[in-house]
């Protein structure tokens, strides 16, 4: 197997020595930069047939080039590219022309999704994208989700989808969507191990359940604990959990929290705690 650089070099001595590199197994290094849309014609390129990853347009370039025929051409071509699973860029588009059921296809097959507070994603869409994740047979590895953009979903599919991934990062989820997610994590066994919460809200939710549910992942990160999302008797539920045999937690970080909420905490069970798990609790006052 020849390294990249002479890959490209080979291809370029003559016809016969092109033919011989030209099998697209060679090729699935291969990131395929999308910059103008005569750059879509390379998807239709033999050796290029089993890449894995796009970019679209790098940071900062002007987007004015991609209309709607052009996205729709964009995801068509990743729709009969199998093999691709990383759509760099895609989240800084407006989506809201894709038709929904090829959107959910396209983006449901990523292995990673950042955000798409910024696409303008009707309810529709977001429903088909949804279904996709949650019927994926093969986890995505990391999902970014802004709550204020879902309200609309129901909490179940919401649940279904958010929890067939390896890693979550969520921010501003309403309590129906954190309850229909922790009973998820609880009820059925879902590929999710590590959980990043930002201002989600939790504080009404019964402790015992989201002691059990957060003691099923194996590292959970909660963000802005100093607005209220999240109580002491939460805290306290996971802390305990953590401490029973059959937890499967790891590492639990408390950020933002004030000083009162820390020192309200039962101390000996934070001692205990940290003798088993990576626990830390960063203090802002």
């Amino acid at each position: 197997m020849l390294p990249p650089k002479d890959l490209k070099t080979v291809m370029l001595v003559c016809k016969l020595w092109k033919g011989m590199v030209d099998d697209p197994k060679l090729w699935t290094w291969s990131v395929l930069s999308v910059k103008t849309r005569l750059d879509l014609q390379k998807l239709q390129i033999h050796r290029l047939q089993l890449i894995q990853y796009i970019r679209v347009c790098p940071s900062g370039s002007d987007h004015t080039w991609i209309q709607s025929e052009d996205l729709m051409n964009l995801f068509q071509a990743v729709v009969d590219i199998p093999s691709i699973t990383m759509l760099y860029g895609i989240e800084s588009y407006n989506l809201g022309s894709v038709e929904p059921s090829l959107l959910g296809r396209v983006l449901g097959k990523l292995d990673v999704l950042n955000p798409l507070h910024c696409s303008n994603l009707s309810t529709a869409q977001f429903e088909h994208l949804f279904t996709a994740i949650a019927q994926k047979e093969s986890p995505m590895k990391e999902l970014i989700v802004v709550g204020f953009c879902v309200t609309d979903l129901s909490p179940a599919l919401f649940a279904s989808a958010v929890s067939n991934v390896k890693k979550l990062r969520l921010s501003f989820c309403s309590g129906d969507h954190m309850q229909a997610l922790l009973q998820e994590i609880v009820e059925t066994e879902k590929p999710l191990s590590k959980l990043d919460l930002s201002c989600c809200r939790m504080n009404n939710i019964d402790p015992d359940l989201v002691g059990k549910a957060l003691n099923k992942l194996e590292a959970v990160t909660v963000e802005g604990c100093r607005f209220g999302w999240v109580s002491h008797e939460l805290v306290t539920a996971t802390l305990m959990g953590a401490l029973e045999d059959d937890s499967k937690l790891k590492k639990l970080m408390l950020n933002d929290t004030t000083s009162s909420f820390a020192s309200e905490l039962d101390e000996e069970l934070l001692r205990k705690a940290a003798k088993k798990i990576n626990l830390k609790i960063l203090v802002k006052n």
